[in-house]
């Protein structure tokens, strides 16, 4: 066969196949907006849009309440909280750095309000979409409904959220504190903490504290709506353990007591979970 023909039927096979692959890629990607999954993405993209306004006007409003605040806190904190250890200097380094954390404190509990209205947005529409009904009648998932049900499960959550705060900032903070000062002084140390570092330390305690102590009322949601057996996670306790541990690492900063003290309440709440799940039978 001369080149030249050769090469015009590897460019039209080339052509061919990509133009095969191409309508492959387009099918593929109609059946797969066309499936439950698909629907309920593009439902939630169009809900999201939707609620943006309302979201941004939400964090603005939870950033203009706490700014004014914010300060106040700050010096609680490093003042009259008893945090900071005898022999401990907390330091501003830069002229910006007490403002800056201010916009970012009222920034935090903006988008925390944000979150909260979308989690419960999403929950009272999502929960309604044809394919979202439609997954978990083939899961078999029993979804709390309006009720004493649902009011238990966000009363026992809300009531987790101030119990875990109590322990982070009652419990965990001034001894993980004091366990670092000292750890430094034993070194021969002086012990010098940045504002914005000291500050979002606890911040992030207090982040940590919040998504362990939820452990039991997700527990006790997967086990009572019939998503996981009993005996499943019975099975498998000891690797629920160490996920607990592995948790701890993650979400708490990086030393042996802090991750302790994340880790150990949500063994303890899990095995809680576990108990009240049998005593429902």
């Amino acid at each position: 066969m001369p080149a030249g023909r050769r090469f015009h039927w590897a460019a039209t096979l080339r052509r061919d196949m990509e133009g095969a692959s191409q309508v492959d890629l387009e099918r593929s990607a109609k059946d797969l907006l066309e499936s439950p999954g698909g629907q309920i993405m593009s439902a939630m993209r169009a809900h999201l849009r939707s609620r943006a306004i309302l979201l941004l006007f939400l964090f603005v409003i939870g950033f203009m309440v706490a700014f004014p605040f914010t300060g106040e806190l700050i010096s609680w904190l490093v003042e009259d909280s008893g945090y900071v250890p005898s022999g401990t200097e907390v330091v501003v380094l830069t002229p910006v750095e007490l403002l800056a954390l201010k916009l970012r404190v009222s920034a935090y509990v903006g988008m925390t309000l944000g979150l909260f209205l979308l989690l419960v947005d999403t929950f009272h529409h999502g929960l309604s979409h044809p394919a979202v009904k439609q997954r978990v009648d083939e899961s078999g998932i029993e979804m709390p409904t309006l009720g004493m049900g649902l009011l238990v499960t966000v009363s026992a959550s809300l009531l987790l959220v101030f119990l875990s705060q109590w322990w982070t900032l009652s419990v965990m903070v001034p001894i993980v504190l004091q366990y670092l000062a000292e750890d430094a002084a034993a070194s021969g140390l002086d012990t010098t903490w940045r504002l914005s570092s000291f500050i979002g330390f606890i911040l992030n305690l207090c982040f940590a504290g919040l998504v362990a102590f939820q452990t039991p009322v997700v527990t006790l949601l997967l086990l009572r709506g019939g998503a996981v057996e009993r005996t499943t996670v019975s099975g498998h306790r000891r690797h629920i353990w160490f996920a607990a541990v592995v948790l701890g690492a993650l979400l708490s900063p990086p030393d042996p007591l802090s991750m302790l003290l994340v880790s150990a309440p949500v063994v303890i709440l899990f095995e809680l979970a576990m108990l009240v799940d049998r005593v429902m039978g």
